[in-house]
């Protein structure tokens, strides 16, 4: 049986070359360092380290022995999550799986208001864009989007959601957080970009950033919108995730039909102005598993939620 701390202080010393840097990034007295490191290399029965002048050299044999004990430590870090997931109660592990844009603008608040008022309760966030995941843990909460909104054309498959009801998500379930108009991000030098609105039917002339590679609801809402405005977009580069999207406008590479959640907090340089005719939308939908539904930590989270989506709407404009 090796002892875990003797090899995590060894390999302490391999990284750093040095007995002191790896007694001062342990915060050991170097004394004691030295004795574990004895005490190691007289365990394996090969010279790990030789000395040279007022330090050590380590040597082929304790680089490799140092390497080879990484699988050790994971493995260890794994039994550490079993036992605390067996400590933990059930209901105290939250899986919640929603959109990158909702985990950065809702989730924040929401978690730190349900964890003031549950200390117990652990997270784990999913995204669950643009494909729904098939492995790991199912969630508990999940916050999807579908194409949505009186604007928001019937996708050309005829049911409505598109792909939210392709995948088996009933078109009618869930509750409606927020209807999330989209917009077009461009860079501040951009001829729209002191326009209060563009219309659907003007991208046909731009270069486009795709919201979408792999399939995502939020990439079909501007497909249909497209379709409805009678275009066929250019795209000339197309990503899964939002961020990549506005490092591109950025650059130069296009212009990015994004969701105005997707659109809040832009870097500088950046600007968004509204799409119209049609306006695309999509809808984002809470759905709750009926097994942990009436706990009162879900409970909560789902008020929160509702909040955060109440406080991320957009104010209605005032006329003068």
């Amino acid at each position: 049986m090796w002892d875990l701390q003797r090899l995590r202080i060894w390999r302490a010393v391999v990284s750093t070359g040095s007995v002191s840097a790896a007694a001062r990034n342990l915060d050991f007295a170097p004394a004691s360092v030295s004795q574990q490191i004895i005490a190691l290399q007289r365990a394996v029965g090969v010279p790990l380290y030789r000395r040279a002048g007022r330090g050590i050299e380590i040597t082929e044999a304790g680089r490799r022995f140092a390497e080879e004990s990484e699988s050790l430590f994971a493995e260890s870090a794994r039994l550490d999550r079993v036992v605390d997931r067996l400590r933990a109660p059930a209901a105290a592990r939250v899986v919640l799986a929603c959109p990158s844009s909702v985990a950065k603008e809702w989730i924040p608040a929401v978690l730190s208001e349900t964890t003031a008022r549950h200390p117990g309760l652990r997270f784990d966030i999913l995204t669950n864009e643009p494909v729904r995941r098939t492995d790991g843990p199912a969630p508990h909460i999940d916050i999807s989007v579908r194409a949505g909104g009186d604007d928001t054309p019937v996708p050309a498959s005829g049911a409505p959601g598109g792909t939210a009801h392709r995948r088996g998500l009933a078109p009618a379930d869930g509750e409606v957080l927020a209807e999330d108009a989209y917009q077009l991000v461009v860079r501040d030098d951009h001829p729209v970009a002191g326009r209060h609105e563009v219309r659907v039917a003007e991208l046909a002339d731009l270069p486009l950033l795709d919201l979408d590679v792999e399939g995502s609801i939020s990439g079909d809402v501007m497909d249909e919108a497209a379709r409805a405005a009678g275009i066929t977009p250019q795209h000339v580069a197309r990503a899964d995730d939002h961020y990549g999207l506005l490092a591109m406008v950025m650059a130069g590479v296009g212009v990015a039909p994004l969701p105005r959640l997707a659109a809040l907090d832009l870097p500088a340089g950046l600007t968004a102005v509204s799409l119209v005719d049609p306006v695309p939308r999509r809808s984002i939908v809470l759905r709750c598993d009926d097994a942990v539904r009436h706990l009162p930590h879900i409970a909560d989270i789902r008020a929160e939620l509702v909040r955060a989506a109440r406080r991320s709407a957009p104010r209605p404009s005032v006329e003068r």
